[in-house]
């Protein structure tokens, strides 16, 4: 059953603070293994974007916002 609330990558970094690209939060989401919990139709051609759960990245991102440099392109 997908979550209440679920983001793509792209939307996560969208929205968080202190910002973070989607490559950034692709790679660590990459690092820890995370598995999608779901996927998202977009309506175009290709594959359905993979969805998170929106709790589960707020709290990453909590988690590693004091080690958040953005002085680093």
């Amino acid at each position: 059953m997908p979550p209440a609330v679920a983001f793509t990558l792209r939307e996560a970094a969208q929205v968080l603070n202190p910002p973070v690209t989607e490559h950034q939060l692709r790679q660590i989401v990459t690092a820890l293994g995370w598995k999608p919990d779901g996927h998202r139709h977009t309506g175009r051609r290709g594959h359905p974007c993979a969805t998170y759960n929106a709790a589960t990245l707020l709290q990453l991102h909590a988690a590693l916002a004091p080690f958040i440099r953005n002085d680093v392109p």
